[in-house]
This record gives structure tokens, C-alpha cells and sequence, in this order.
């Protein structure tokens, strides 16, 4: 396969991530296919380049936000990501979030890899502990053959695109195998304000569907003052209630899309956090230009 026709298809199944040719390379052995397994979007690569990469242009270029479960199935990938190195194997596991720069290598050498697409806003959502995106699962960690286990069992199905519906017990196992052991926050983080949103974004995502969510409720949570967390968010040319109305929004269209356990818009705005429905509507057509029903039909259809 041409290059710039792999390439091209990879930004067509996954968003902005670009291949990177080895020197000189103008062919590709191997393919982007994708496929529909409970639910979700899966991409099924093969490839030879020296790497794929993600870089913050991309980011900004997509409207949708996923976290990718990668499952190696041949070859390496070498990973980086979230400030550090992995390194796949077969059969190893690996989370990617797609708001955040990566590089993905190979080195010119044949691999092949799945990615399962997460919407991820639902994925997050009842992710109370801090999960390991950005780690590998390998062979020695308790939750790998329930992993291995429950792709085995769907490669048939996944083959031949037989598996639909809802992708909760996929959410729920794949936020057991990536919880660490320790659950806290890590207060010493606290005192630079990266850091300090990025915890607070984290808490929010993930207590979306909380009415109470409050500017005072994730300063609580971070043991800081509203008018500092204030500041944060300002710093980073947003505030608490811009970005939580574009966080909400963002959920509720991928609950819209992929099913989310229901397809009642009333439920996925309630589900979201909104307690008004008419001010719900109002802001979903600002930001996706058409009422909720219409977008629902459009991605059913």
C-alpha cells in the first residue's frame, strides 16, 4: 500500500495522528481496517513505518476525545506518552489518551496492533481513582488474562463485526485492570498550577454527572481556595464554567453517538449533570449547530 494512502486512512479511522516513513519509504506492509466490537469503534493497524505520532496541532484539530485501549498483537510498539517510555509486546495492553501528545515506533519493523476507541467522557466518568493511562497491563499483572480472556472470546465475533451494543462491561473492566493500588491524590502536586488543573480537570471529568459540581467542590477536593483555582483555570485561557459546560456538552454527544446505556437525550443530559433541560438545549445547538434530536438521528442513522 502507498504511504499517503495508509496515512490517509489511519486520519480517516482515528483522528490527526500521522504515520512517519522511514527514510526513503514509499510503501507500507500492511493496512487501517476498522470494525464494530460491543459497541465501539475498534481500528485493527498493521505497518511498517518508523512511527506514528500525535502531536498538539492534532489535538486541537479534533473535535472528539477518546481513550484508546491498545492491544499489541505482533511486533513492538515503543510508546511515548505522558512524560514516559513503554514498551508493548504481544498480548500487553496499553491506555492513550487522545488529548495528549504521544509518539508511536516501530523503528521500520512489522507490527500490528488494535486500538479500541473510548469515548472518553463516559469512559472517565465513574473512574473515581486514578487510572494508569499511559502504563502498559503485561503478562504479570492479575488482570491480564481477564483482559486476554475477554478479547479472545470476541475475536470471532470481532472478525466478523457481530458484536454491538452496550460497551459498560468493557469500561468496567478495562478501569479495574487500570486502577492502581493506591487510590489518593497526591497533595504535594498541588502546588503548581499545571498541576493543579490538571487534577481538577481530572476530578471534574470524572464527576461530571454530579448537580452539585461547583468551583468550591473541586477546591475542596485540592485543599485550595476558590479564588486560586479560579486563577488556574483563567491562566489557561478558560473558566470552571466554560469548561465544565464543554465537558458536559462533550458527553452528552458521545452518549448521543455510541448509546451510553440510553437513548433517551433527556437521560444522557441528566446523566451528564445538566438540571436544565431547556438551558441544555440551548447550549447543545450553540455548540453542535442542531438540536439534540436531530443530532441523535444523524449519528443512529
Amino acid at each position: 500500500m502507498h504511504f499517503e494512502d495508509w496515512d490517509a486512512r489511519l486520519r480517516t479511522t482515528c483522528g490527526n495522528y500521522y504515520g512517519v516513513p522511514g527514510t526513503r519509504q514509499r510503501e507500507v506492509k500492511g493496512y487501517v481496517r476498522s470494525f464494530a466490537f460491543h459497541g465501539l469503534d475498534v481500528a485493527d493497524f498493521a505497518c511498517d513505518l518508523d512511527q506514528i505520532i500525535r502531536t498538539r496541532k492534532g489535538i486541537q484539530q479534533d473535535d472528539s476525545e477518546y481513550i484508546f485501549l491498545v492491544v499489541q498483537i505482533k511486533g513492538q510498539s515503543r510508546i511515548d506518552h505522558r512524560g514516559r517510555r513503554e514498551t508493548l509486546d504481544p498480548g500487553e495492553f496499553y491506555l492513550l489518551d487522545s488529548t495528549r501528545e504521544a509518539s508511536i515506533g516501530y523503528g521500520g519493523r512489522e507490527a500490528q496492533f488494535i486500538s479500541v476507541h473510548m469515548p472518553r467522557g463516559s469512559f472517565l466518568l465513574e473512574a473515581d481513582n486514578q487510572l494508569r493511562i499511559g502504563h502498559k497491563l503485561d503478562a504479570h499483572h492479575p488482570m491480564h488474562a481477564p483482559m486476554r480472556g475477554f478479547f479472545s472470546a470476541g475475536r470471532t465475533a470481532m472478525a466478523e463485526q457481530k458484536t454491538r451494543g452496550d460497551p459498560r462491561l468493557l469500561y468496567d473492566l478495562t478501569r479495574i485492570a487500570f486502577t492502581p493500588g493506591d487510590h489518593g491524590i497526591d497533595a504535594s502536586r498541588a502546588s503548581s498550577a499545571e498541576n493543579r488543573c490538571e487534577m481538577a480537570v481530572t476530578l471534574m471529568e470524572r464527576n461530571l454527572h454530579r448537580p452539585d459540581m461547583s468551583l468550591g467542590w473541586l477546591a475542596r477536593r485540592l485543599n485550595i481556595s476558590e479564588r486560586q483555582l479560579q486563577r488556574d483555570f483563567l491562566a489557561r485561557g478558560t473558566s470552571f464554567v466554560r469548561l465544565l459546560r464543554e465537558k458536559r456538552l462533550r458527553l452528552v454527544a458521545e452518549f448521543l453517538r455510541v448509546g451510553g446505556g440510553t437513548d433517551s437525550i433527556t437521560d444522557a443530559a441528566l446523566g451528564a449533570g445538566f438540571n436544565d433541560i431547556s438551558n441544555f438545549n440551548r447550549s447543545f445547538k450553540s455548540r453542535y449547530g442542531c438540536a439534540p434530536s436531530d443530532y441523535l438521528r444523524q449519528h443512529r442513522n
